[in-house]
């Protein structure tokens, strides 16, 4: 097994069944809390160079997830982050995301969905690895869209709830909906997560077509 899932989580069911599901596959490791991963890392347990992603639970007592994030970037760590969660609301996704976790998960979900965020997560981490010496996140692209909905996709991408954007553009409600399916279609961003991803990867040539 060349790589390795954490999973990070206060509930002993959600551990079992992630260990059960994904033991075949991957080494697992699992901890109860924020506090009793970042013990096992400060012990170097993690020193091995296995490719790892985190599943890390959102809500928890003592440190939350996000807290945890915080923490290892400070320590400057290469993990990646899957982030599970039963009741997120839009900011606490989009605070994850600006983090820099890579994919949210809403509880409960199958093992097909979590099998599904961390393929597409060890896939990612490979192709980074890939391009980091000539990184050029910062490139404007050619992006499909409309004026109007680049406008509707940096407000979403930045936090503002759709209602809130509708305020802003002068639109209704129905219209920015109306938008945010063109964008679903377009840009294949089926999630909240994935709009706001898509937005921060891709703002400054999104702002060049709201400006257009």
């Amino acid at each position: 097994m060349n790589t390795k899932v954490v999973i990070v989580d206060d509930e002993p069911i959600v551990r079992a069944g992630l260990e059960n599901w994904l033991s075949p596959n991957y080494k697992v490791a699992s901890f109860d809390s924020a506090k009793s991963f970042l013990n096992a890392f400060e012990r170097f347990e993690f020193e091995d160079g296995i490719p790892t992603c985190i599943l890390l639970d959102f809500q928890m007592p003592e440190m939350n997830g996000v807290e945890l994030q915080d923490s290892l970037k400070l320590m400057s760590t290469e993990f990646s982050i899957i982030f599970m969660s039963g009741n997120a609301q839009q900011a606490d996704i989009i605070d994850a995301w600006r983090g820099g976790a890579v994919d949210f998960i809403l509880k409960p979900f199958t093992p097909e969905q979590v099998t599904t965020a961390l393929e597409k997560c060890f896939i990612a981490t490979q192709k980074l690895k890939i391009i980091q010496p000539s990184s050029g996140s910062s490139k404007e692209i050619h992006i499909p869209i409309t004026k109007r909905e680049a406008e509707v996709l940096l407000l979403l991408g930045n936090g503002y709830q759709q209602s809130e954007a509708a305020k802003i553009l002068g639109i209704s409600l129905r219209t920015v909906k109306m938008y945010r399916s063109f964008l679903k279609t377009k840009l294949e961003l089926n999630t909240l997560g994935e709009l706001v991803r898509y937005c921060q990867q891709h703002e400054p040539s999104i702002r060049v077509v709201a400006k257009s």
